[in-house]
């Protein structure tokens, strides 16, 4: 009910009568349901989850505290009609096509459409999703310690890919959190370098980012190894990237803006020398999506508050040579940041 709430105190603060929700996620995250191609209608009095026969006993048994309408022929024209009586009718434009919203404007022609944004109701994360989040981070966790043994000269970006996807499964994740990035050699320097054929040799760095999901929640964590003995090079790049990140955790406070941590460890890359090569923003939102909000980069304008689960992860990433990147995902709590994950990160180097 807090999560409808939410959605009720937005329509109040706009105006609207009603709104119509597209977004699989925001639906999800609102009724349970974890199909797609449906639309949650809700207005002071009532909510409907609007699906067809595909769906219709999958959400009979997922949602609780919504009717569940099968529509047959056109589901806008089903959501219109329980609109008809609204003269302001909100909608979650950031999903919606130009077509959906010509759409709907025409079967409404009475009423205004208005846009509301709805990416912030699932920010702050409640206790259940936190136990969600902490089980994915230790299933990816798991699969990295297993994927250390098989690091090899000769083995390939792809092969090692593949490798920890699998152990990720077999230890719970019901899928990747996203398309799994090995990075080697100089690839490393590559921030969403996808797994090649490539050959890892000796010398290489391997940039791993990757992610496991588990009731529908994302963990997504970055560590850099070495294949070999670490050189000069080497240790002084990962270093300067590991205090940078510990500098993000230590620094994270509630309060602060999310361009106020960027900038914090941005500064510190930048005072070490290298900060022409820290390409991307710091972190960004992480839950039932492995990017949302709140954004953790230079334009990061929003308040970061206990309960908000996002990543910190700067990297350095030199052209034709290679980079590090070491990424926790956190949870903010008054005392401050908190990994999700455990994966120890001082350079590990394979032999």
């Amino acid at each position: 009910m807090a999560r409808l709430s939410r959605v009720m105190e937005i329509m109040s603060a706009e105006g609207v009568n009603s709104i119509i929700i597209k977004n699989p996620v925001i639906i999800s995250y609102i009724t349970g349901f974890t199909g797609d191609s449906s639309l949650l209608y809700i207005d002071r009095l009532k909510g409907v989850l609007i699906t067809d026969g595909r769906y219709t006993e999958q959400a009979k048994n997922e949602v609780k505290i919504f009717k569940v309408l099968e529509y047959s022929g056109n589901i806008w024209a089903a959501a219109a009609d329980l609109a008809k009586d609204s003269k302001i009718v909100g909608f979650d434009g950031n999903s919606f096509s130009y077509t959906d919203a010509v759409e709907l404007q025409e079967l409404l022609a009475d009423a205004t459409l208005k846009n509301l944004n709805l990416d912030d109701i699932r920010m702050v994360k409640d206790k259940k999703e936190l136990s969600f989040l902490i089980e994915a981070a230790r299933i990816a966790d798991n699969a990295f310690n297993s994927i250390l043994n098989d690091i090899k000269p000769g083995c390939t970006e792809r092969s090692l890919a593949s490798r920890l996807e699998y152990y990720m499964r077999v230890m719970g994740s019901e899928k990747p959190s996203f398309d799994t990035i090995v990075a080697s050699g100089e690839r490393s320097a590559l921030p969403h370098g996808m797994p090649t054929d490539r050959v890892i040799e000796n010398g290489d760095f391997i940039t791993f980012d990757f992610g496991a999901v588990y009731h529908g929640y994302h963990s997504d964590m970055t560590r850099t190894v070495v294949l070999g003995m670490a050189d000069s090079w080497h240790k002084e790049i990962y270093a300067i990237v590991e205090e940078a990140q510990r500098l993000g955790m230590k620094s994270a406070k509630v309060g602060m803006k999310g361009k106020e941590l960027d900038t914090i460890v941005r500064d510190h890359i930048s005072q070490r020398g290298y900060g022409k090569y820290f390409i991307h923003g710091l972190g960004h939102g992480v839950g039932l999506e492995i990017h949302e909000m709140p954004t953790i980069s230079k334009r990061g304008e929003t308040e970061l508050l206990t309960g908000m689960v996002f990543t910190i992860e700067p990297g350095i990433y030199i052209p034709g040579k290679g980079g590090v990147r070491i990424e926790d995902t956190v949870v903010l709590t008054e005392e401050g940041a908190c990994a999700l994950s455990g994966v120890k990160k001082q350079m590990i180097e394979i032999f």
